[in-house]
């Protein structure tokens, strides 16, 4: 025969509500959290990965600087306007470059446009170019073809009276007229 079948105890009925209502309310957290209620504070390291993320929805400005790779090249931009007339540049004259190399005794080494060199006293050469160099830029050097190193000092300037004409002075490490070899351009 069998027993009566007893009902659940008034200790279990208990555990059973407080069990309910303990998950019940996890889940109910779970799915309606209010707005802005989780933020960085609350998110753990490595939480949101690319596949949380929704394609698309992420702004330049959401990365750091080099991580995203530069797009290709737009087309060329329309061409600017030319130069004024005489400028440098594709639009403008093309500029001279005359050149000497002189030796210590005045004589031409090599050159480019040079009439004539020579010496006219210790450390003081003229050279002469077949043009006009008025109005053009000088650079002297100290040095020949053969010289490795020269020591000293060399000023270059408009030699008067002759157009095509440059005064070179050549000086020792002392400031004293000296005879060097020296380079010469001109650009105008």
């Amino acid at each position: 025969m069998l027993g009566r079948i007893r009902g659940p105890s008034p200790a279990l009925i208990i555990a059973c509500l407080a069990l309910a209502v303990a998950l019940g309310g996890v889940g109910y957290a779970a799915i309606r959290l209010p707005a802005n209620s989780v933020g960085t504070a609350q998110l753990r390291n490595n939480a949101v990965v690319s596949s949380k993320v929704k394609n698309g929805s992420l702004l330049r400005a959401d990365f750091k600087a080099g991580q995203i790779p530069a797009g290709p090249a737009g087309p060329a931009g329309p061409a600017g306007p030319a130069g004024p007339a005489g400028a440098t540049g594709p639009t403008g004259p093309a500029g001279t470059t005359l050149w000497a190399s002189v030796d210590p005794n005045g004589t031409l080494a090599r050159n480019k446009g040079v009439s004539s060199a020579q010496r006219n006293a210790t450390g003081q050469y003229q050279v002469v170019f077949s043009q006009d160099v008025t109005g053009c830029s000088y650079q002297a050097t100290l040095g020949g073809p053969t010289t490795t190193l020269a020591v000293g000092q060399i000023s270059a300037a408009q030699l008067s009276g002759v157009a095509g004409g440059v005064r070179v002075d050549t000086y020792d490490s002392a400031g004293a007229f000296a005879n060097a070899p020296f380079f010469l351009a001109v650009f105008c």
